[in-house]
């Protein structure tokens, strides 16, 4: 439900006359007849679960749909300071993003730079588009890019067993995903002539 302004209107829970019905019939089992009835899992409650607007005066959440208003209807330096009374400033916190910091032991590491650098290339087989070569620890993928023709390689640890990319960069992917849709659109465009 929204008002005329188009902001949502405030809503609290007004239980109907049959979930009243139902709440004096708990308090009566409780009473007279010493039975436990659960507040959680009443069928008359809704969902079960706290609503976090519960604990909100109604001022503010009267202040709320007005900022919410003036956010959608103004631009940035008009909209006026927002306040809140309950102190909350969000009420979603965003998650906290720390940079990535890769620790590796310098003694493993330069064993390892040593190791590939006294590597000797192994077996090489052509694949489709290329030709990968092993060396040392690793396969190396070398051919020409399907959409501009220029000779790229790509790296990558034996192990892995990944499809080698076709395209030698982004510029690239992005101008074949462009021609693709071309001519996508073009065979529609084509149909829908012809019918």
């Amino acid at each position: 439900m929204y008002d005329d302004n188009g902001a949502p209107i405030r809503r609290r829970t007004h239980l109907t006359d049959e979930a009243e019905e139902l709440r004096y019939l708990a308090l009566e089992l409780e009473a007279d007849h010493d039975a436990y009835v659960s507040r959680g899992r009443a069928p008359w409650r809704g969902l079960s679960g706290h609503d976090p607007l519960d604990d909100v005066p109604d001022e503010e959440f009267g202040e709320r749909q007005w900022e919410n208003w003036h956010d959608a209807a103004l631009d940035e330096d008009e909209r006026p300071r927002r306040r809140r009374p309950s102190g909350r400033e969000v009420d979603i916190v965003p998650p906290v993003v720390a940079p990535v910091t890769v620790r590796v032991d310098p003694a493993i590491a330069a064993a390892f730079a040593e190791r590939q650098e006294q590597a000797t290339e192994g077996p090489t087989w052509v694949v489709d588009g290329g030709r990968v070569t092993v060396v040392g620890d690793f396969k190396v993928w070398s051919g020409p890019c399907i959409e501009c023709a220029q000779e790229f390689t790509q790296r990558r640890p034996a192990s892995q067993r990944r499809k080698w990319r076709r395209l030698c960069g982004g510029e690239c992917s992005t101008e074949r995903r462009r021609t693709a849709n071309r001519e996508r659109m073009r065979a529609v465009r084509a149909d829908e002539d012809a019918a």
